[in-house]
């Protein structure tokens, strides 16, 4: 894929163990940018060949297990801290440095009327960084999957005068996104904004296999279409104190209609299959880098999150996008309209623990479901998607740092779901996807008062 080079470089003024760290990080940065490069696939769902693919929830691990709730969702008041990439005007809230890289795997089990197919793929997820700026402005970057193809399809036609048929459709690849988001604190208000820079291809092919001895040849199509433009989100919060040590978040994101700018290169031609290799015989269709946009419909989300201290969250979420205004190289109307419900609940017996307390009571328990009707209707039929969700953060040791505490933690979570339906000759996918999480917290950008 790439070739192997060595790399040296020297850490400065800084503690062994803070240059190793720097060095880990520099390096799974460097690995994991190359594979988001490549488009990796995370999915290997029929589904995924319509529109842009199939989207990608952009929460972290800590979410997900909620329900994948993001709107209202802020960092507490001690650690450890996160990354809410979702909503950028909760960059503010960030109070130490934040590193989050996070791993995905997802089983499948696809199912028709009459037939049953497994498949687990695993891969690095997303990777991000988020930093207090000033005491009213926080920061974060990273990188994060958009969306995802990936799938096989094989079927067989018999006809009187021809024979057996044979024909197989694949794509693979994805789009990507390297974002950079600020979020401003006035007072108890919240507003930020996310400049996400989206690229990949998504590569489609087709064959019609004819058998031998046939008057006909072979046909082949391959489409590759190549995205590569800018797409800004904008979120907003509040901060209410009721009492009793409860307080009240609201949340709102959205973002506006964007054109985004692609080409699309296609490949049409028939052949013959000699012995495995594949000979064309005539080009049907040859056009590369033809330029045009592709619609990225407006879209908006609201939610709350009601806090118990540290020790309770509660939190719901409601977002739509107006997927039937997409287009594509002039293709209207072929998408619908997408909606999501999602709710969850976190429950931290102790997060303040001292070491002599029971472990237990320093995990934060997570749970909540999720409910979407995704932007695809075939053969009259909506395609729906929900899931159970659940998961735990594990907290490591403690460390002072200054005014405030660093605390890394291993998050978990898991969805327990099911998209499609076996009617009208469709496909039901049940799935199992996990995603494991290494959130590190310390205190960089700062500068020193001693040496």
């Amino acid at each position: 894929m790439s070739n192997n080079k060595s790399l040296r470089f020297t850490v400065y003024g800084l503690p062994a163990g803070q240059a190793a760290l720097r060095f880990v990080i520099i390096s799974l940065f460097t690995f994991h940018f190359s594979l988001f490069t490549y488009s990796q696939t995370i999915t290997n769902s029929p589904y995924s060949r319509y529109g842009l693919g199939e989207l990608q929830y952009s929460g972290f691990a800590n979410n997900i297990p909620m329900g994948g709730i993001y709107n209202a969702v802020q960092n507490d008041t001690i650690a450890p801290f996160y990354i809410n990439t979702s909503n950028p005007a909760s960059h503010a809230s960030i109070r130490i440095t934040v590193f989050d890289l996070g791993f995905k795997t997802n089983t499948t089990q696809m199912e028709t009327t009459d037939k049953k197919f497994q498949t687990t793929q695993s891969a690095l997820s997303y990777m991000a960084l988020g930093f207090p700026v000033a005491k009213w402005w926080g920061a974060s970057f990273g990188l994060l999957p958009y969306s995802s193809v990936g799938y096989k399809i094989y079927d067989t036609a018999r006809v009187d005068s021809i024979g057996k048929i044979n024909y197989s459709y694949e794509g693979e690849g994805g789009i990507n996104q390297l974002y950079f988001g600020n979020g401003f604190k006035i007072k108890n208000l919240y507003l930020g904004v996310n400049a996400s820079y989206l690229f990949g291809d998504l590569v489609f092919s087709s064959r019609d296999s004819f058998p031998k001895g046939s008057n006909f040849f072979n046909t082949r199509l391959s489409q590759t279409t190549r995205v590569s433009d800018f797409h800004y989100t904008f979120g907003a919060q509040y901060k209410l104190a009721l009492k009793k040590n409860w307080s009240l978040t609201i949340g709102a994101t959205g973002g506006l209609q964007t054109n985004i700018n692609v080409k699309q290169s296609t490949f049409a031609a028939t052949y013959l299959n000699n012995f495995g290799v594949e000979v064309v015989k005539d080009t049907v269709l040859n056009n590369a880098d033809v330029k045009d946009t592709i619609t990225i419909p407006m879209f908006f989300g609201g939610g709350l999150v009601l806090k118990k201290g540290d020790r309770w969250m509660f939190g719901a979420d409601y977002s739509m996008q107006d997927w039937s205004s997409f287009t594509s190289f002039g293709q209207k109307g072929i998408l619908k309209n997408s909606r999501r419900i999602a709710a969850g609940v976190q429950y931290i017996p102790n997060k303040s623990a001292g070491s002599k307390e029971p472990y237990f009571k320093k995990i934060f328990y997570r749970a909540g479901f999720r409910y979407a009707d995704s932007y695809l209707e075939l053969r009259n039929t909506s395609l729906k998607d929900y899931a159970v969700t659940f998961g735990a953060g594990f907290p490591l040791r403690k460390i002072k740092v200054g005014e405030t505490y660093s605390q890394s933690i291993i998050n978990v979570g898991f969805e327990l779901g099911q998209m499609g339906t076996t009617e009208n000759q469709l496909i039901k996918e049940k799935y199992f996807k996990g995603v494991v999480s290494f959130t590190l917290n310390d205190r960089w950008f700062i500068k020193r008062k001693y040496d």
